[in-house]
């Protein structure tokens, strides 16, 4: 009888002793995450191929880049999130090129941050004559690498690499050696590297390194994903519509106007999404691409015209205050 009144005494313990374990590692997740927010970080482009089939090529840029030692031979690793396409040809391959990329480079950074098939298209490179492998043009330098250990880490791998060879890259708008300077990232926000490079080129009215109108609503819906997935939706809203409405006014082309029920629309479509997708808490939707690949509406300019027809969205009334949706209620869920 005794003992039956100590076990139950204790259960209440065991369950306060848990939740403050959890509690605790939250806690101590949430400050990593903030100090390093705070620590610069090199930008690298991990690139590779088949070897057999050198066309099939993939690059990412990666986080947590470091040396990791010189003697008795030189290791480097970097982080792959996974799955991914790229983690398989990695795998595959064995082999890959570490791309230090220079202070201009944010396209490229961009460009391989996205899973498109059309990663390399409008970026500068060469087939290394002897591996077959990939290299950028323009970086600070690259580093010819096999795999030495790969480590599977919670969603991401780590991937500990030998060094072969280190070419030195031009890394200057002018293509002189001594004025390169590299490409970092640091975070005031919950971004990824590629996330990070993207927000700062897209808002930053003096960042003219990437040309956002070659994909232009892919380039809002991201912007606006960013700062939801921060903020969440409504205190989003405001700055979203203040980065579109900057962004218009400062666009080299004046084809398209701000347009203020396009826009609430798509702040809703997108939140909708995100609450759709896996769960639905803002800040574990960490992959832009993967919510697009699973809602491809949100790619469809056409989407908003199966809620608005045509003669109650394109009015002025429409353009200059938001207007709710005639044909069906905008979407909580998708």
């Amino acid at each position: 009888m005794l003992l039956k009144r100590v076990t139950t005494r204790l259960v209440p313990f065991r369950h306060y002793y848990l939740l403050r374990y959890f509690t605790t590692n939250k806690r101590v997740i949430e400050d990593v995450r903030g100090i390093m927010r705070k620590v610069p970080q090199p930008v690298v482009v991990v690139t590779t191929s088949k070897p057999d089939e050198p066309h099939q090529r993939r690059g990412i840029t990666v986080g947590s880049f470091t040396s990791i030692c010189l003697n008795p031979e030189p290791l480097v690793s970097f982080c792959v999130r996974t799955p991914s396409r790229a983690s398989k040809l990695l795998h595959s391959s064995g082999s890959m090129v570490l791309n230090m990329l220079a202070h201009e480079q944010v396209q490229q950074s961009v460009a391989f941050s996205s899973p498109n098939s059309e990663q390399f298209k409008d970026i500068p490179f060469y087939d290394d004559p002897i591996t077959g492998l990939p290299v950028l043009m323009g970086t600070l330098g690259a580093m010819h690498c096999k795999a030495y250990k790969v480590v599977q880490l919670g969603d991401h791998e780590l991937w500990i690499t030998k060094v072969l060879k280190v070419e030195e890259g031009v890394g200057g708008e002018h293509g002189l050696r001594e004025e390169a300077q590299p490409l970092l990232y640091y975070d005031r926000g919950y971004r990824s590297v590629g996330d990070q490079i993207f927000m700062k080129a897209f808002t930053d009215d003096n960042d003219h390194t990437f040309d956002t109108a070659k994909w232009m609503h892919r380039a809002h819906l991201r912007m606006a994903w960013n700062y939801i997935r921060e903020l969440g939706p409504d205190k989003a809203e405001p700055i979203i519509k203040e980065t579109m409405q900057r962004h218009f006014q400062n666009s080299p082309s004046k084809s398209k106007d701000y347009h203020e029920t396009i826009t609430s629309f798509y702040i809703a479509l997108i939140s909708a999404a995100i609450k759709s997708f896996q769960g639905g808490v803002y800040r574990d939707t960490t992959d832009f691409f993967a919510l697009v690949e699973k809602f491809p509406e949100l790619l469809d300019t056409k989407t908003i015209e199966t809620y608005y027809s045509p003669d109650k969205l394109y009015t002025e009334e429409a353009k200059h205050n938001f207007i709710q949706p005639d044909l069906k209620p905008l979407p909580k869920y998708l």
